[in-house]
């Protein structure tokens, strides 16, 4: 890994804040989690740590922030090791900088907890509105698992988030192979019982270089959904699992948040969104933000046979309280379909990785009917383990599996498609190298998006 940069890392860090909305912080963090992914990456991985920010700093990026939308603080949209907030020696003093800036903008903090106590609650509430996101990953054996001496803090943190009136979240990190199944269904009941509107249940993944006790049986992942869906019914908040498995497009409500708009509604999990103001919902993500962005939406919902008209009162931009899996936006295949009518493509091949593969091929189907497209899973083979995520992918991986697709076949694609999460703002994988050296080695036409 290597050390502060400081173009590169000054370069990703406005770009994160002009782009996302986020502000990144500092890349100290008080514990060691034994999950954590920075201490699998493979040799040569462009991973930068940023210094505690700068006042001076803060200022400038403040002016690139869209006060539409929440400040996202705590998470990581470049190659910025995201630490952990409240370790920034300033932290109360940059959070009311922001405020006094944007006065009515969310402030959304991820944070592990273990900082948190009742006088830096006090404070996040004066601040308000503000949204906490908390990791508290498991209940009893935080220390063993997260290398937390203060593990009791974070645990304490998650009964004091509701008692001062601020919206959170959880988050576990489902390590039962670690923890025990047991452990993973208290960690999440408690979060339940102690407020949080959802709850993230994460599959992590592991690299080639991780360690035996990381390496979970590939049936894991489908006994923790088993799990998790279990769970959901019995608990008030809405439980999802990420990443999920999607067998479908079907726009079905993974759960809706109590007391909310929607909940008042009616709507329940389980339904089923047909049309939102008479437009049919394509997926989950497109039912999700067209309910999301409008007045008032009516929505055609079915539960099991029967469909009936709901009206979600809220405002336009308004949370509606719907928790939806990810399957795939509608603006993506639109996206695709007209790039390749720009380029008078008649044929367009599309490098997906193994994860995204079989929605994005749903998706085009479902939607187009003249193009041609084909969709090509690339394997994490760099990475290795379990990983099979678009934005772990280098361009090694691409290259090998387009070349074997073109050997096996007797045209040449008018045009290849490369996710843009794969690359940073200048084009350059994990490794440094640049997409456009596949336009040179396969003389193809290449977009990225």
């Amino acid at each position: 890994m290597k050390n502060n940069l400081p173009n590169n890392v000054e370069r990703l860090i406005y770009w994160a804040a002009g782009h996302s909305n986020i502000l990144p912080l500092t890349s100290q963090c008080n514990v060691k989690c034994v999950f954590c992914s920075n201490l699998q990456n493979p040799p040569g991985v462009e991973a930068f740590n940023l210094k505690p920010l700068k006042t001076e700093q803060l200022s400038n990026i403040i002016t690139l922030l869209d006060p539409r939308k929440p400040v996202v603080i705590g998470e990581s949209a470049t190659r910025i090791n995201e630490g952990e907030p409240f370790t920034h020696p300033k932290i109360k003093e940059f959070l009311s900088t922001i405020r006094q800036a944007l006065p009515h903008t969310t402030i959304q903090i991820t944070t592990n907890g273990s900082l948190l106590d009742a006088g830096q609650l006090e404070f996040l509430h004066s601040i308000s509105p503000v949204t906490i996101y908390l990791s508290l990953n498991s209940l009893n054996l935080r220390r063993q698992i997260m290398g937390d001496l203060r593990s009791e803090n974070a645990v304490a943190a998650a009964a004091l988030l509701g008692q001062y009136g601020l919206n959170w979240h959880g988050s576990v990190v489902a390590m039962p192979h670690l923890t025990g199944w047991e452990d993973l269904k208290e960690t999440i009941s408690y979060l339940d019982s102690c407020g949080a509107q959802t709850i993230r249940i994460f599959i992590p993944g592991f690299t080639r270089l991780a360690q035996a006790q990381l390496r979970y049986p590939g049936t894991m992942p489908e006994q923790l959904r088993q799990t998790v869906a279990e769970l959901a019914s019995k608990t008030k908040a809405p439980l999802t699992v990420e990443p999920p498995l999607i067998t479908d497009l079907q726009p079905e409500v993974a759960g809706v948040i109590p007391n909310s708009p929607a909940f008042t509604a009616g709507i329940r999990r389980g339904n089923i969104i047909q049309t939102v103001n008479g437009k049919e919902a394509f997926s989950r993500v497109h039912a999700f933000y067209m309910v999301k962005k409008t007045a008032n939406p009516i929505l055609l919902a079915r539960n099991g046979a029967k469909a009936n008209k709901v009206v979600i009162n809220k405002a336009a931009g308004e949370s509606s309280g719907l928790v939806m899996e990810y399957d795939i936006d509608l603006s993506l295949i639109e996206d695709i379909t007209q790039i390749s009518l720009r380029r008078s493509a008649a044929n367009t091949v599309l490098l997906a990785s193994e994860m995204a593969a079989k929605v994005l091929t749903m998706a085009l189907n479902k939607y187009n009917n003249d193009q041609l497209f084909t969709v090509i899973p690339v394997p994490n083979l760099f990475f290795g383990g379990s990983i099979k995520t678009a934005g772990l992918l280098v361009m090694d991986d691409i290259i090998n599996t387009l070349g074997d697709y073109l050997k096996n076949k007797y045209s040449t694609p008018d045009l290849v498609i490369l996710p843009q999460i794969a690359f940073d703002p200048g084009g350059r994988d994990l490794l440094g190298r640049h997409w456009s050296e596949i336009e040179s080695i396969f003389s193809i036409p290449v977009e990225v998006l």
